[in-house]
């Protein structure tokens, strides 16, 4: 894709990982495909690669990156996972969160972070990123949902729903029921704690998570979109198989205990990947409104 044509800009915040990547790509390749597979819109995708220890690789895609933004290209942004701490200091952690604080969240574009991307979010706006005393948030986890994501206005959450085809007396009807719970994958052991930012509401929690995600509120004066910031801890991009040989990684790398291990390639080998339902929450979000509102 021309770095000319207007696209969604892909953050890529992790380097390759052995035998993963080879197998189902990078973890942008992995957002990539989740949006593309999950949505009408023909949205056009550019990675850039901001994970590097080399200085002039990074120059060079900033480069690239800040130009796309100087002339009006960029319709949004996701930020991928990463095996980093959103608290360390890295190089270009450090460059990346000056970007991210400058630039990024002061456009009027769409921004979508995911795993770390949520992390990183949070820990640029103030929030307080550390490991968890929970230790690892591994495999499909069920997630309890905030239900204020549902009251927002235009909320892209209602693609949350399942259609029912009877009401109780057995006539046949459209309603669609709004779920409360969703299965994601969750591939963690840093967590964002205490309060949200100003204007930003919870998506949901878990038993070792309480922030599993983060939607801004517009509250200002209409100019803007109502909301610019979606993030989740899980990894609705990670499909069942990914999930599976990632858990096998990390086992292997003696990240997890044989306990932690099976317990999580069970849940993940029986409970059902939901993760196609956010893909839709994130097509519906990118959306231009202009767009969104010609369509409905």
């Amino acid at each position: 894709m021309s770095l000319q044509t207007p696209h969604i800009a892909v953050l890529v915040l992790d380097i390759p990982i052995e035998g993963i990547t080879e197998k189902y790509g990078d973890f942008g390749d992995n957002t990539i495909d989740l949006i593309k597979s999950t949505g009408t819109s023909s949205f056009n995708f550019v990675k850039y690669q901001l994970n590097s220890k080399n200085p002039e690789q990074l120059d060079k895609v900033y480069e690239e990156l800040l130009s796309s933004i100087h002339n009006h290209l960029i319709e949004g942004f996701v930020l991928t996972g990463s095996r980093s701490d959103a608290f360390s200091t890295p190089p270009w952690l450090v460059r990346f969160k000056s970007f991210l604080r400058n630039s990024v969240l002061k456009l009027d574009k769409p921004v979508v972070g995911i795993c770390f991307g949520h992390q990183v979010i949070a820990s640029v706006l103030g929030c307080k990123v550390d490991r968890s005393n929970e230790g690892w948030e591994v495999g499909i986890t069920t997630i309890s949902i905030n239900d204020d994501i549902y009251k927002l206005e235009n909320s892209p959450f209602t693609e949350l729903n399942q259609k029912e085809n009877l009401d109780e007396s057995g006539q046949d009807c459209d309603a669609a029921v709004l779920f409360d719970h969703l299965n994601l994958v969750e591939s963690h052991r840093d967590v964002v704690y205490g309060g949200l930012p100003a204007d930003f509401i919870n998506f949901g929690s878990t038993n070792k998570c309480s922030i599993q995600g983060m939607v801004s509120v517009d509250k200002g004066d209409g100019n803007k979109r109502n909301c610019n910031v979606i993030t989740f801890q899980g990894h609705p991009e990670f499909t069942t198989s990914l999930a599976l040989d990632l858990l096998k990684y990390k086992f292997d790398a003696g990240l997890l205990s044989e306990k932690e291990y099976e317990k999580a390639k069970y849940h993940t080998s029986t409970l059902n990947n939901q993760g196609d339902l956010i893909g839709k929450v994130i097509n519906k979000f990118l959306l231009p409104e202009t767009n969104a509102s010609e369509k409905s």
